[in-house]
């Protein structure tokens, strides 16, 4: 199953992530973004477009399947 990431060495504290989609993101006191644990996937799959809309390209999905 794939889930979203963030990445905190390319996050820059823009915002935008976590201000358009606050059910899936949240920062930290230093407004480092993070990926909330309790969001659904069918929230994560709809803020498909933080993806894109990510500056530094920060956000990404990451493959979390045993291997």
């Amino acid at each position: 199953m794939k889930k979203l990431q963030i990445l905190p060495e390319k996050c820059i504290a823009c915002g935008k992530c976590y201000l358009n989609f606050p059910d899936v993101f949240d920062c930290s006191d230093d407004g480092v973004a993070f990926v909330i644990e309790k969001s659904t996937p069918s929230q994560q799959a709809e803020s498909e477009r933080a993806i894109y809309g990510c500056p530094t390209k920060a956000i990404k999905w990451s493959d979390d399947s045993p291997d």
